[in-house]
């Protein structure tokens, strides 16, 4: 009789281990919290790029621009034309000068932007010159006779030109001023303490001034004025002088006599 031997029946494949089944899971979550790093160098990465791309268009671009212009300007001479330049100069600036002359011929001056073509209107016709390069500039006015009026305007290099100036105006007169004295006249002669005080009266143009022996006198609205001094014994002699606001002077000389 033979004897069977029991086999023990042979298993295929394999059964998972507790082991391998934990390290499935730690495999997993370090594979997710990779996959969450790369995520983050990723938008990270994004956004550098971006804030790259907006730093070169508005700053890198337009500061090579400046160097390009910069490097060809010195291959040109330093010779420079800002072709950007849209921001008008202000309206010239005149200095001071006299609203009335005797004086033909009158310089004015006055400030605009450094290099700037001063243009001016001088009664009607147009004359220019350019500043210089402190931004100064100055006119030669041949005057007419009465009041000469003028403005200007500023244009830059760019061809940019600034509003009107106001309107100035200068009075041109050479005339002597009418000057008349109506009291007392030259030659009079006075007696007694009553008449010791004198008044001297006269007429001149309105606005100016009259002066009688150094001493300033009023002048109304219509040109009157009147003086009133007390005499010395014996002559007496007195300038009257009128100036009108031009300069030009009248003079009347009279002489009184007083006897006490």
């Amino acid at each position: 009789m033979v004897e069977r031997r029991y086999r023990k029946p042979q298993v295929v494949g394999s059964i998972p281990t507790l082991g391998s089944y934990k390290m499935r899971r730690a495999y997993s979550r370090l594979q997710s919290v990779e996959e969450k790093r790369n995520l983050r160098k990723a938008i990270l990465f994004i956004a550098l790029s971006g804030v790259a791309v907006i730093v070169l268009v508005f700053i890198g671009i337009p500061l090579f621009g400046r160097f390009t212009v910069f490097f060809s300007d010195l291959k040109g001479g330093g010779k420079t034309t800002n072709q950007s330049d849209t921001i008008p100069p202000g309206p010239p600036r005149f200095n001071s000068f006299p609203a009335f002359t005797n004086q033909q011929v009158m310089a004015v001056t006055g400030s605009s932007e450094t290099g700037a073509t001063v243009k001016l209107t001088f009664n009607g016709n147009a004359q220019e010159v350019l500043a210089d390069k402190d931004g100064n500039f100055s006119f030669n006015l041949q005057l007419l006779n009465g009041e000469n009026t003028f403005s200007a305007i500023a244009q830059d290099a760019s061809g940019n030109q600034s509003q009107v100036s106001k309107e100035y105006s200068i009075t041109f007169d050479n005339k002597p001023p009418d000057l008349n004295v109506t009291a007392p006249s030259d030659g009079s002669s006075y007696f007694g303490s009553n008449q010791r005080q004198i008044t001297i009266q006269g007429t001149t143009e309105v606005g100016c001034q009259v002066v009688i022996n150094d001493r300033i006198t009023s002048v109304d609205d219509s040109g009157n004025f009147q003086y009133t001094t007390t005499l010395n014994d014996g002559s007496n002699s007195f300038a009257v002088k009128s100036t009108d606001q031009a300069g030009n002077t009248t003079q009347k000389d009279i002489t009184l006599n007083f006897t006490p």
